[in-house]
């Protein structure tokens, strides 16, 4: 690279940590309402988070944007991943979960994570029992057209703006693994709302992406985002796969693993291993798990006591890594850390 265009990437690379930083403090400063409306309902006391881990977050926080920015400027994945939105219609989302966030604490204080509306409870029926909850105690849990316009909205003000950083984590690595931009046939699973789709499709242009998911209302949100491009959207369960063996290059996901409980993980982990062909990449993006940072692990101890995460301790339990390579059959995991989440990835040899 020349002096010139490395002044260049530089210049740009500060830019867009500075509209990250930016876009961080906004979503911590719209969450600051939610922990008085908790109290509302919820007498106990709030617990403040050690200061000493207040200042190792921010630490952690701080480089995943940075290397986030590294990575946009380098080109490793295009600038187009970094969108801004209309202001009124931000705005108007963040009224709508100060709104939701009032039913939430109400669900929480009581303990119920099994209820939804009338229209929710029709998609009951089809789906695993496992899935059958109010995660998060967010209202109709996965299952209405109404919380996926706000889910992801909601994660970022639970995590300070980082959400997207953290999911961008497994491109790197997926496209060292691909060097040449040939056209892969790539699988993800638990797409949601298509956040990270957009992300891969971004990355991957000439990629024929297949998205898997439980919630045909977040698919429908999720078509919404990603018309026309070269995406099929698929409603059904990642520890049963329609697909031939060997059929894709890579398999993914990102935040799947901690919402199921142990078994199906397993489960999910062979069908990706199956329907995968040889040398190709599984990856995933969750969050970190009790052995990998310490300093973290207020976080990782406090998320399932203030939501309904069921199957979360289990899972910070129980390296996820160590099942990927008793499934792999291979001790040849690659993993890293970015602020709460993981990135690990394995390629299929046998």
């Amino acid at each position: 690279m020349s002096n010139e265009n490395s002044f260049k990437s530089k210049i740009a690379e500060k830019l867009i940590f500075g509209y990250s930083m930016s876009r961080s403090a906004l979503f911590l400063l719209e969450s600051k309402p939610l922990p008085y409306i908790r109290r509302l309902f919820d007498k106990r006391a709030f617990v403040e988070p050690p200061e000493d881990f207040k200042k190792y977050s921010l630490d952690e926080l701080k480089q995943l944007l940075m290397d986030d920015s590294e990575n946009i400027a380098a080109g490793v994945y295009p600038q187009s991943v970094l969108s801004v939105e209309r202001p009124t219609k931000h705005f108007k989302r963040v009224l709508k979960i100060w709104k939701d966030a009032f039913f939430i604490a109400y669900r929480r204080s009581r303990n119920k994570n099994k209820e939804f509306s009338n229209k929710a409870s029709l998609l009951l029926d089809s789906l695993p029992s496992y899935y059958k909850r109010n995660f998060h105690n967010q209202t109709d849990g996965y299952l209405s057209t109404e919380s996926a316009e706000i889910y992801d909205h909601q994660v970022d003000m639970l995590f300070s703006g980082s959400t997207d950083a953290m999911r961008r984590t497994i491109l790197k690595p997926l496209k060292n693994h691909f060097k040449s931009q040939r056209k892969l046939k790539i699988l993800e699973l638990g797409c949601g709302a298509g956040s990270f789709t957009q992300f891969l499709v971004k990355s991957f242009p000439d990629a024929q992406v297949i998205a898997v998911d439980l919630s045909s209302p977040y698919l429908e949100k999720a078509k919404e985002k990603l018309k026309g491009e070269n995406v099929s959207f698929i409603c059904g369960e990642g520890e049963s796969l329609d697909f031939k063996d060997e059929t894709f290059d890579a398999v993914v996901s990102v935040f799947l693993f901690h919402e199921l409980p142990e078994s199906i993980r397993e489960k999910i982990i062979i069908e990706s291993k199956r329907v995968l062909k040889k040398g190709g990449f599984f990856g995933l993006v969750d969050s970190l798990q009790s052995h990998d940072n310490k300093k973290l692990n207020w976080a990782l101890n406090e998320f399932p006591k203030s939501f309904h995460e069921p199957f979360y301790k289990n899972y910070t339990l129980n390296p996820i890594e160590d099942l990927i390579e008793k499934v792999f059959e291979v001790n040849a995991t690659k993993v890293s850390k970015h602020f709460l989440s993981k990135c690990v990835s394995i390629e299929k040899s046998i």
